[in-house]
């Protein structure tokens, strides 16, 4: 008897595993580059993507639990974000308004591996306005526009 794999499995776990190689080429690209896919230089017209950010707890004066889910790059159900004085520019998540160096600003907490949304920021202001478990989403697009 020939041992036969059912086509449809074979052509979902094809087309998993390499869109996941793809991925996972592209994200250690940008890294090891200094980027990820939430630097304002990334977004383009060519790769929208929606976002959806849901503050699901304020654990303590400092720290918050988001659920993030990006369309096309990853999903974090429950990932904590410390406040900080902002390192470098860029551009709230939230809000898409400007961030400087120094702004108040939430971002992912540190780890081995670094987050694919690593670089990601939220201005405290910003998340100030939003409630627990409540979600805020946007199209990455309009982050360029502004």
């Amino acid at each position: 008897m020939i041992n036969r794999v059912d086509p449809w499995v074979q052509t979902i776990l094809s087309l998993s595993s390499e869109s996941q190689c793809q991925m996972d080429a592209a994200v250690r690209t940008r890294a090891a580059n200094g980027e990820t896919f939430y630097d304002k230089a990334n977004v383009s017209a060519s790769s929208p993507r929606e976002l959806i950010v849901s503050l699901i707890e304020r654990t303590t004066p400092s720290t918050v639990t988001i659920a993030w889910r990006d369309s096309t790059s990853c999903f974090y159900g429950e990932q904590v974000w410390r406040v900080a004085g902002a390192k470098f520019s860029g551009v709230c998540v939230l809000s898409g308004k400007r961030i400087r160096r120094g702004d108040r600003i939430y971002h992912p907490q540190r780890s081995n591996p670094a987050p694919v949304n690593a670089r990601a920021m939220i201005l405290e202001s910003a998340l100030d306005l939003m409630a627990p478990m409540q979600s805020m989403q946007m199209e990455v697009l309009a982050l360029k526009r502004r």
